[in-house]
């Protein structure tokens, strides 16, 4: 197990972070000599996959950073259904490409989402209608307490809008693999625009609806690559109906989305309509003008500084509003 020193804002899709010890793991042996060594060294764990949900701060003496490389992709095939099983460090998106190769549905609306297969649980990923709840089985994660590697079904994952046990219970499981259902027979979920336009067309398949939905993707968010950025910075706040409904009399024009618990309201919404802060910048961060979700490192910007921009959107919203809006990206301080 060899431990480096680097610089983290390499490791970061918003480029944002000091220095601190890493080290990559690629086989469930070396995750858990690597939980041994922080704990004996008296260290924080945190767990980077592609890191495009993660940014950095600048005194890290008390970090190690362990980037999963675990790779392997299997699959099962039954008469109406197919397994895939994906290790924790492939790439989401490859497995979204995969099942599209191979005819299976149920999460081609998941295209285009960054990052890896170990972090998708975590968030409970979704998009265009579908959530990775709605097609996991089991997933394979060691619990850090005892250095066991556990079978967790889908059912005690504890899954909600962009949560999970492995945020509630954060850093007791470390994922190492996830299982997924996926179906041979058609069942595009086209609720959401513009997949609605392929209502009615017939004969689709998984890709008709995966370049669709990439192409969308692209139009409206920024490349990481060429413009540093973590995707949506903030969650979608819910509410309940009467409060929605209250926000309306004030905003007209307000979009409410029903849900189990009431309405979601876009938080794209409340930053360009009530914090006017679509396009914004400052210094060197400001929100994307396509998508005033995405936050962008413009720069050289640290930790400081995302978390300034950010707050003042929160403030914003909150003094006008009194919907708190929650950070999805993950800063570690």
């Amino acid at each position: 197990m060899e431990i480096r020193n680097v610089s983290l804002k390499n490791y970061s899709s918003l480029r944002v972070g000091g220095n601190g010890d890493m080290v990559i793991v690629t086989t469930a042996i070396e995750l858990v000599e690597a939980v041994m060594y922080a704990k004996a060294h008296s260290k924080r764990i945190h767990i980077l996959g592609e890191g495009t949900n993660t940014f950095f701060g600048s005194d890290l003496v008390d970090v190690l950073v362990v980037k999963l490389y675990l790779k392997g992709v299997s699959f099962e095939d039954k008469d109406e259904y197919c397994y895939i099983t994906a290790s924790s460090g492939e790439s989401w998106d490859d497995i979204v490409l995969f099942a599209c190769d191979k005819k299976l549905w149920g999460i081609e609306n998941l295209s285009a989402i960054p990052g890896t297969v170990g972090a998708a649980p975590v968030q409970n990923i979704g998009a265009y209608g579908v959530e990775l709840k709605d097609v996991l089985v089991s997933l394979s994660a060691l619990d850090r307490d005892t250095l066991n590697v556990v079978e967790i079904d889908a059912s005690a994952c504890n899954f909600g809008y962009r949560n999970s046990l492995f945020k509630l219970e954060y850093g007791k499981y470390i994922i190492i693999s996830v299982t997924l259902k996926l179906f041979h027979l058609p069942a595009p979920v086209l609720t959401y625009k513009p997949l609605d336009t392929l209502v009615g067309k017939g004969d689709i398949t998984p890709h008709d609806v995966r370049s669709l939905v990439v192409a969308t993707r692209k139009a409206k968010l920024p490349d990481y690559r060429e413009y540093p950025n973590a995707g949506s910075f903030f969650k979608n706040p819910v509410v309940t109906k009467a409060q929605g409904e209250a926000l309306r009399c004030i905003y007209p024009e307000l979009p409410l989305i029903e849900v189990s618990e009431g309405y979601k309201i876009p938080a794209a919404w409340f930053i360009e309509h009530v914090a006017h802060m679509k396009g914004v910048r400052t210094g060197n961060i400001g929100t994307w003008p396509n998508q005033p979700l995405v936050i962008v490192n413009y720069g050289e910007a640290d930790a400081s500084e995302v978390i300034i921009f950010s707050q003042k959107i929160i403030t914003s919203v909150k003094d006008t509003t009194g919907i708190v809006l929650e950070q999805e990206v993950k800063c570690v301080p």
